[in-house]
């Protein structure tokens, strides 16, 4: 009997647009509809302040969507290259070439997926005046949502 679970739902993806407001860091994640956590239609944009503000943007932001599919990718990669290493150390001896070059392709896909996530794509001067704006529409028209308030599935994470 083989138990298969697929995971779906809607999760955070994307994070990335990080700037400061006042010392503090800020950055926007894009709310996607997911299948096994692979980030597939984004449904909508935030923008995170580090005192738990989240305000929905009016668009969702490119750099979040490319920043998703491109962690997936990594993971995706690193995740076929360490397959490869283990099949061809256990049916290869390790005088041959193959699965020495399987671990330094592993190795590279496991440094660069870590990479991707400790990197914090700034967003432009454009961008984070446009942030900026929105932001202090925002303050003078209403009261921001906290995140204790907010959708529990805004937690926001990588």
């Amino acid at each position: 009997m083989v138990l298969l679970i697929i995971r779906y739902g809607t999760r955070l993806f994307g994070k990335s647009d990080y700037f400061t407001i006042d010392g503090e860091e800020a950055f926007v994640q894009t709310k996607f509809y997911h299948v096994g956590y692979m980030p597939c239609a984004p449904e909508e944009s935030y923008l995170f302040l580090k005192d738990g503000t989240i305000i929905q943007l009016p668009e969702i932001a490119g750099a979040t969507i490319l920043w998703a599919w491109l962690r997936y990718i990594l993971t995706l990669l690193f995740a076929l290259a360490l397959c490869g290493c283990i099949l061809t150390f256990i049916l290869m001896t390790t005088r041959e070439a193959l699965p020495w070059v399987c671990l330094g392709l592993c190795i590279f896909f496991f440094i660069v997926l870590i990479g991707s996530y400790v990197y914090k794509p700034q967003a432009s001067e454009t961008k984070k005046q446009k942030y900026l704006e929105m932001l202090g529409h925002v303050q003078h028209s209403k009261i921001p949502v906290q995140a204790s308030e907010a959708d529990p599935l805004l937690s926001p994470n990588v």
